[in-house]
């Protein structure tokens, strides 16, 4: 198609005949690097999806609080006195909450090849501190003699510190292939992140041309430049401007108006922008929603997306990030002892009348006392005396031992 703009022809193609499909990464890849667009990890941080992702899942688990539980058997209770407690769910150090401290961990640990954190020991050996390690201050090193693993931390200003296997605490990115050195996130999803950042360069740059200009405007060949000019000044200050949109055009002598036929939202380059949202999503292991990605989500897919995220995505960094604290914060004596958990349960309460109905299911049978539930609601707890930790079954909703003997209420004495 041909068009006069200001007295030019000038061809118009359909954008869209020429952009690789929404699908094809490698061909988007292609397309962008001929277009003078650069592919690489060094840019990757700064796609908007990434860090939401990483900051919804580092958030989360921080919010829910470490725990520190005491060991009783098949029983645990939280050992709110112990001191490492107080460390590990309040204040790890004395500059940096508990909150601060696990986001900046897990954070670093979604994105790096791993978390770092250096353990702080008084004279006698007890843990009194934690303290986050930037993951790009640090070198993991092996003593050839002996095996035994250290770090060398650089400050940046060069300053460098050599910080020991028991003084440290360690959890390591994907491993697949080095048993020892975990794989770099960044550097395996570069291609995918470097295409999502060249995608909105490309956008931005789309917009800035001019390729998204609304319509032209056609005049008859005979007329002459005063008319022109005051025509152009004229429709600046007429139509021109947010204020002016929708305004009905009147014009005469043989223009005439043309709408644009290919807009940037007919270009595929943004649903291939969205698709790319997607694939981060994926990688990350969080729902698209999450990200605000919000065209097919409905209240019921977004339920059971929650649902999967806990189960899938959360519960297994618990599990993870318990056995680092295992492993490299408890002692000998301490992992017979002690458990660290996140509160994962918190985030599986659902709506309030499923909430209801799954406590009132427990407590009918046996499976709750008072007290849980009301410690997975934060309230405070009912006394032995009032029967705050009593386990009951339905029926009579006798106590359990009288349920076991099958003895009457008249036999059963004054307290259930």
């Amino acid at each position: 198609m041909q068009i006069k703009i200001f007295g030019k022809k000038l061809e118009i193609k359909n954008i869209t005949q020429s952009l690789p499909a929404l699908t094809d990464d490698d061909s988007w890849t292609t397309y962008l690097k001929g277009r003078g667009y650069s592919v690489g990890a060094d840019t990757a941080l700064k796609v908007a999806v990434v860090i939401r992702c990483a900051d919804v899942v580092a958030k989360t688990m921080a919010s829910l609080g470490c725990h520190l539980f005491l060991l009783n058997g098949e029983s645990k209770s939280r050992a709110v006195n112990y001191p490492l407690y107080r460390i590990l769910r309040m204040q790890p150090n004395q500059e940096t909450t508990a909150y601060e401290f696990w986001h900046m961990y897990i954070f670093s640990l979604m994105l790096t090849s791993g978390a770092y954190a250096k353990i702080e020991r008084n004279v006698n050996g007890f843990i009194v501190a934690l303290w986050n390690i930037p993951t790009r201050n640090v070198s993991m090193q092996r003593n050839t003699a002996t095996g035994e693993r250290y770090i060398i931390v650089n400050d940046g200003h060069g300053k460098k510190e050599i910080i020991y296997d028991q003084n440290f605490m360690y959890t390591p990115g994907l491993r697949f292939s080095d048993e020892n050195d975990a794989e770099d996130f960044i550097r395996i999803a570069s291609d995918v992140l470097g295409l999502t950042v060249n995608l909105n360069s490309f956008a931005r740059d789309y917009f800035e041309s001019g390729s998204n200009m609304g319509g032209f405007v056609e005049y008859p060949a005979g007329i002459g430049a005063d008319s022109f000019k005051r025509f152009k000044e004229d429709w600046g200050k007429t139509y021109s401007g947010v204020v002016n949109q929708h305004k009905w055009q009147i014009l005469e002598s043989g223009f005439k108006v043309n709408k644009m036929a290919s807009n940037p939202e007919e270009a595929q380059a943004l649903d291939s922008r969205k698709f790319q949202v997607i694939e981060v999503c994926r990688m990350i292991g969080v729902p698209p929603h999450k990200a605000f990605a919000m065209e097919t989500v409905s209240y019921n897919s977004m339920e059971q997306a929650n649902i999967e995220f806990v189960q899938e995505t959360l519960d297994p960094l618990d599990e993870r990030l318990s056995q680092t604290i295992y492993k490299d914060v408890l002692t000998s004596q301490e992992q017979m002892r002690f458990v660290a958990r996140f509160n994962i349960n918190k985030l599986l309460k659902g709506d309030t009348a499923a909430r209801t109905a799954y406590y009132n299911t427990m407590r009918q049978n046996g499976i709750y006392s008072a007290n849980d539930i009301r410690r997975f609601d934060d309230m405070d707890i009912i006394s032995d005396e009032e029967g705050g930790n009593a386990y009951l079954v339905n029926g009579n909703m006798i106590s359990l031992k009288y349920a076991k003997e099958n003895k009457p209420k008249s036999m059963q004495g004054g307290n259930i």
